[in-house]
């Protein structure tokens, strides 16, 4: 990498606050980053373990964090830095094997070697297997002195509650939304629409002007308002969308789902004119209560996804059953 992460300027009041818990020896061995989608979870991690390994990190203020000129900055710019260690998934399933959690516990007893730290990021949290998060346990319940394991989390109750238990949850949220807002207006017009429409998140805001989010998008709203307007069959809709990944489409469906529950209950709702014509063209399908659970199903659907999971054959069978509540609602 040429530079150090720089911390989202909208989350610098939670990262000063863990600076300063690292300075007076306060911080958790395990600190579990969530938060809604686009808030930007994947790059305050990546921070926060730079700033970690730095041996000259700055508490507070706009520059807080790693100093980018010390050694072990310049060691971390040239991914050669021995205290610390990135996680990924890997594989056909896009999980965390067994081993590499094996082949990280054991990196995490030994001593840090140059900082005050020895840091472990698991950048995608969601996709330790039920073998490797069991693994894992024996480290959080017996961590090393100065290892810090920062897991980023997308689908926290996609984690076991034994893992979930032994580490401290952090949910990051907007602490400055002007801070966003400036961010935002290098891309768009009218940053504060673009973060309403997103769902609250930055980075979701930039990238919902992606061509390739705009084609997905237009794709789900079509199946959206042909399944609950019945328009054509469930093979034909779920066909439609083989193409994406499942996790995009429970997801979108999802968030849509709390729309048209307010919208229905007579609740003002904010989304972009796409998605609120949709919207208030399928309101009354279902009944508020009735797309409560099914959002709650497709949460539940989205924890147990996986990559080996084909997006017709899991579309498939949730399609028939809300069809199937449509027509006796």
């Amino acid at each position: 990498m040429s530079e150090l992460t720089p911390c989202p300027a909208w989350l610098r009041q939670t990262a000063q606050s863990l600076m300063q818990a690292a300075s007076q020896q306060r911080l958790h061995h395990a600190l579990l980053i969530t938060g809604i989608d686009g808030i930007g979870k994947s790059a305050f991690c990546l921070w926060l373990a730079q700033a970690l390994l730095c041996t000259q990190r700055a508490t507070k203020g706009d520059r807080v964090g790693a100093c980018g000129e010390c050694a072990a900055c310049k060691q971390v710019l040239a991914a050669a830095h021995s205290d610390f260690k990135a996680v990924e998934p890997e594989g056909a399933n896009a999980g965390i094997k067994i081993d590499s959690i094996r082949e990280l516990v054991s990196w995490l007893q030994l001593t840090a070697g140059q900082s005050s730290y020895r840091v472990a990021l698991l950048s995608d949290a969601n996709g330790l297997n039920r073998f490797a998060a069991n693994s894992l346990l024996k480290t959080l319940e017996e961590p090393a002195d100065n290892a810090v394991l920062i897991l980023c989390v997308s689908r926290i109750g996609a984690l076991p509650a034994t893992v979930l238990s032994r580490c401290q949850k952090i949910t990051l949220k907007i602490d400055d939304r002007q801070a966003a807002h400036r961010w935002l207006a290098e891309y768009v017009d009218q940053p504060e629409q673009a973060l309403i429409e997103a769902g609250g998140g930055p980075f979701a805001a930039v990238r919902q002007l992606d061509d390739s989010f705009i084609l997905t998008q237009n794709l789900l709203l079509k199946a959206w308002t042909d399944l609950f307007l019945h328009k054509g069959s469930v093979g034909r809709i779920a066909d439609s969308l083989s193409k994406l990944e499942s996790g995009d489409c429970l997801t979108l469906f999802a968030a849509w789902c709390v729309l048209a529950a307010k919208n229905s209950a007579g609740v003002k709702f904010d989304a972009n004119p796409a998605v609120a014509l949709a919207i208030k063209a399928t309101r009354n399908r279902l009944a508020p209560e009735q797309w409560f659970k099914l959002h709650e199903r497709l949460l539940e659907l989205h924890r147990t996804d996986s990559a080996s999971f084909r997006t017709q054959v899991v579309l498939e069978g949730l399609f028939s059953d809300i069809r199937l509540q449509v027509l006796s609602s």
